[in-house]
């Protein structure tokens, strides 16, 4: 009998300190969820350490055939305010395995929720909940505008962003027959 290999990947959403990840094995079957941070005691060196030991974790353990980053937009405040060093330790990591690192936008992220009008990210969280019944207990609170986003939300960046990667090259990996 030859088995079809569903290739996996490795979608992350990496903010300043810390990145959420979901582990994708083709486009309908979701192994894996969670979330990292670098403590917020280690500074410098210490903290690009904890994050490329992390990081190089979790694509060593996931065995990914790529990775799927959303490409941050441009921010001009605070110095530090970017996840440029979590994008550059991701690249790093993923090239000495060798994976490709895929970056998306913002724009196609969201593109690929527009069938499920999912325009916020709490409607792109309730839409993905209605794909990936699993992640219910991870749905955050209805935010009202004066409070912070919640924590638990980069888990559901990250499943959108395998999820849109998957809508745009769906069919580059035919489903096994």
């Amino acid at each position: 009998m030859n088995k079809a290999i569903i290739p996996r990947i490795l979608a992350i959403e990496a903010r300043r300190s810390r990145f959420g990840y979901a582990l994708f094995e083709g486009p309908n079957r979701l192994l894996d969820w969670g979330a990292s941070a670098v403590p917020a005691d280690l500074t410098g060196r210490a903290a690009k350490d904890a994050a490329r030991k992390r990081i190089a974790l979790a694509l060593r353990r996931c065995n990914p055939v790529a990775a799927v980053v959303r490409r941050p937009r441009r921010v001009k405040t605070g110095r530090g305010a970017t996840p440029g060093p979590i994008l550059r330790t991701i690249s790093r990591e993923a090239a000495a395995l060798p994976i490709p690192v895929h970056f998306l936008s913002r724009g196609e992220v969201r593109e690929a929720f527009q069938l499920f009008r999912g325009r916020t990210k709490e409607e792109i969280a309730e839409a993905l909940v209605g794909i990936f019944p699993e992640l219910v207990t991870r749905l955050p609170p209805k935010r009202k505008e004066w409070q912070p986003e919640y924590r638990g939300m980069i888990v559901f960046d990250a499943v959108a962003v395998g999820f849109a990667y998957w809508q745009r090259n769906e069919m580059q990996f035919p489903p096994p027959e």
